[in-house]
């Protein structure tokens, strides 16, 4: 059977199902090829999941702490209900995802999709011809070979638990080790990290990252960092680390955090002549268009960025630009990212660190929470918020923050880092009163005559 569309996607995942949407939206026929199910990993095995288990672990948080709100009683919780809520989060979701696929008139295509050819996919028996190819087959869990041994969990499988272990050990520290740490730890599981590199979060500025240290140690949350684990064993009822030092851990349950990897071994690529990098990457340029005429690619196969709202956004300036949309261009600088531990981080462009890498003349200007009214009410007084601005021209060129809901916050700094705002008129900017968000403007102020409240 051949089946004709002007653009078929391979890959349901947020870098696949959004660029079909909006292909739709411009008045394409739109196929997309996915063997598992419409939302891909963020959806179904990573982002949306993760985050309902944070928004419960964080209201045992604060119930925790409710004599210090002057409120009496206490709270418990049964996790096979966190995790059945976690499940119908995710379902809704996809259902919705599937429901306006239906609406728009896109086609899912079920199975696993072979790429033939610049116009040609292959799923068993079927033939999709297209004018168009986007691929974005998204990535998998990155297990050494040591360690993919039966009972190892990565991100996936500690994500279709629904009893927790009593204890854990975290080989990773970098943002899915950290946030794992911090549900797992808010629920009472004891919780070992084991990092290979000096910090934990690697590639976010160094004083963010020991925020969020202090708060895991604080949680008694044991982290091991400098030392790569070097052998791993798993029973029925223990597993164990032991790290290059000999030191041995043990717990009831292990997970690998250490990245991902591309998917795309199995498809084709290499054999229809697509460009892969060493690392096994689809390679593409600006226009995230590939070595193939009209054949696309987005997400984390592409190995720029391994965030959905990146993969998405590459999606759809591929599909503006086969369709004559209006044109769209990604800033790398301009990226944005969140890490949701206790307390969040968020951040828009490089950060401090990086910048003065680049030998990049910046300015730093720091508002911290403990100075916020908003803040102080909420007995959330963890945390800052980093403005960093070129030397030159006073422009914000990156933003860190750390603190309680940085991730909605951070908004702001999206905002100016893409409009190209001076922190002087930054400054200028009236807000609201008291509010989280005044620590901008404190920011903003510290870069001149110095910050009101400090």
């Amino acid at each position: 059977m051949d089946k004709k569309y002007d653009l078929v996607i391979l890959g349901g995942g947020p870098a696949g199902y959004v660029p079909a949407i909006r292909a739709a939206q411009l008045g394409a026929r739109v196929a997309v090829v996915e063997k598992e199910t419409i939302g891909g990993t963020c959806l179904n095995r990573g982002c949306i999941p993760t985050k309902t288990l944070v928004a419960s672990a964080s209201l045992y948080r604060h119930a925790a702490k409710a004599k210090r709100f002057g409120l009496q009683g206490s709270l418990d919780f049964d996790y096979s209900l966190v995790a059945k809520r976690r499940d119908s989060v995710v379902t809704r979701l996809r259902k919705g995802v599937e429901m306006h696929f239906d609406h728009l008139g896109i086609d899912i295509i079920r199975g696993h999709g072979t790429f033939k050819s610049a116009d040609l996919i292959s799923v068993g028996g079927t033939e999709l011809t297209a004018k168009n190819i986007l691929l974005s087959p998204g990535s998998v869990p990155l297990v050494p070979g040591f360690m993919n041994i039966e009972g190892v969990l990565t991100s996936r499988e500690i994500l279709s638990m629904d009893t927790l272990p009593e204890s854990l050990i975290i080989i990773g520290g970098g943002v899915v080790g950290c946030e794992f740490a911090s549900i797992m730890t808010s629920f009472g599981v004891k919780v070992t990290i084991v990092e290979m590199l000096p910090n934990i979060l690697p590639g976010v500025d160094a004083d963010v990252a020991a925020v969020v240290q202090k708060s895991l140690k604080k949680a008694k949350v044991k982290i091991y960092t400098g030392q790569p684990a070097e052998k791993v064993s798993v029973t029925s009822g223990e597993a164990s680390v032991t790290l290059k030092d000999g030191t041995t851990l043990t717990a009831e349950k292990l997970l690998v955090a250490i990245g991902r990897k591309p998917r795309t071994t199995d498809s084709g690529f290499r054999e229809a002549g697509l460009a892969l990098d060493d690392r096994g990457n689809i390679t593409t340029d600006d226009n995230n268009l590939t070595n193939l005429p009209g054949v696309y690619a987005a997400g984390d196969a592409t190995g720029k960025w391994q965030l959905a709202h990146a993969g998405s956004a590459q999606g759809l300036a591929a599909v503006h630009r086969m369709f004559n949309g209006v044109p769209r261009k990604i800033n790398a600088d301009a990226m944005s990212g969140c890490i949701f531990t206790f307390p969040e981080v968020a951040m828009v462009g490089p950060g401090e660190d990086e910048w003065k890498r680049r030998g990049e003349k910046v300015k730093v200007s720091i508002s911290r929470y403990i100075a916020n009214g908003k803040a102080l009410g909420m007995n959330e007084t963890e945390g800052f918020v980093k403005l960093i601005s070129r030397e030159q021209d006073d422009t914000i060129i990156g933003v860190q923050a750390v603190g309680a809901d940085t991730s909605s916050l951070i908004g702001w700094g999206v905002m100016a880092v893409n409009a190209g705002i001076k922190a002087s008129d930054a400054a200028h900017f009236i807000h609201p009163h008291p509010t989280l968000s005044e620590l901008f403007m404190e920011a903003s102020e510290g870069m001149g005559y110095g910050a009101i409240h400090g």
